[in-house]
């Protein structure tokens, strides 16, 4: 390897692949679930707790995390650091939802909807309901949030699993490790998806 270089960088298709056989290995040897489950209280990382929550004290911790920071949610939401109306009529915003909403945009009623928005209106409204609004929807959605992070946490354990075997030793080899991981959690958000 020339010098500088980055070692071997998985594609999110090795990622996905990587995951898949953890997952496999998962279903096949209990002792090696049990330890990504439960943690590993010997060896090299000692881990001495699960690697990943619960999928019930993960939800906890979400709904938790939104009850704790909703006062920061509201006033963040409506202090804005920038101008959002602005910002959802720059062009890159517009060619962000383009893929997703093609035909919507294909007749520019994102731009249109979005030039009738009334900044003050809008604050004035989230305002109104105050921070219980984006708390008790959270709590409202407990099911769905179960739901979610029950399927999703089998996946991130196998990433885990997957990115610990990866070398750290240099500045290079730990950047390479966390690119690994951002392909790893793309690779879930797609399978997710059906992509």
């Amino acid at each position: 390897m020339a010098e500088n270089a980055l070692p071997f960088l998985p594609s999110i298709e090795d990622m996905a692949l990587a995951i898949e056989a953890t997952m496999q290995v998962m279903a096949e040897e209990p002792e090696f679930r049990k330890e990504l489950e439960e943690g590993r209280p010997s060896g090299n990382p000692i881990q001495l707790g699960p690697r990943l929550p619960s999928a019930s004290d993960w939800t906890e911790l979400q709904i938790k995390g939104a009850r704790d920071n909703a006062a920061k949610w509201l006033a963040r939401t409506t202090r804005p650091k920038k101008n959002f109306k602005e910002e959802a009529l720059k062009e890159t915003s517009r060619a962000r939802y383009r893929t997703s909403m093609e035909q919507v945009l294909a007749k520019d009623l994102w731009a249109g909807g979005m030039a009738l928005v009334d900044e003050s209106e809008t604050i004035a409204t989230i305002q109104a309901g105050g921070a219980a609004v984006y708390t008790s929807g959270v709590e409202r959605r407990r099911a769905k949030i179960q739901r979610r992070v029950t399927e999703l946490r089998e996946a991130r354990l196998a990433l885990c699993s997957t990115i610990d075997g990866m070398p750290v030793g240099t500045d290079t080899e730990r950047e390479a490790k966390m690119i690994a991981n951002k392909r790893g959690l793309q690779a879930i958000g797609l399978a997710r998806r059906g992509a």
